[in-house]
């Protein structure tokens, strides 16, 4: 796997600038990107400051950002006062929700020539 951004040691902490450069220095490296989906972790991460990276992904991409899902696990679905706290200003109707109980659909397989090549043969 590639590394696309790092900087300091497992105690510092890094300002919303510092992050923000980061994050736009990794995703520069990864290239343009036309559709966009987000999937930071939900509310029982807020520590974690997913919401920072989401909003910084948002401001990156635009109107190329076009989905966000938070990653709910077993939780319920967030409510708007959660949205707003965590990912702030990102328009709540980017987002969607998962209901991992009942729409889980298959639209595709990816093949494992791919997952092997983009991961440098770290998986199969």
């Amino acid at each position: 796997m590639s590394l696309y951004a790092a900087k300091g040691r497992p105690d510092d902490e890094l300002s919303s600038d510092e992050l923000k450069l980061l994050l736009y220095e990794a995703l520069d490296k990864l290239g343009a990107r036309r559709c966009v989906l987000a999937v930071p972790p939900d509310q029982t991460r807020i520590h974690y400051r997913a919401g920072d990276l989401t909003r910084f992904a948002w401001e990156y991409y635009g109107e190329h950002l076009e989905a966000v899902l938070p990653a709910l696990g077993t939780h319920a679905a967030m409510s708007p006062d959660q949205l707003t706290s965590m990912f702030s200003p990102v328009p709540h109707s980017l987002f969607r929700v998962h209901n991992w109980r009942t729409d889980i659909e298959t639209l595709g397989e990816v093949p494992c020539e791919f997952i092997e090549k983009v991961s440098e043969g770290k998986l199969h």
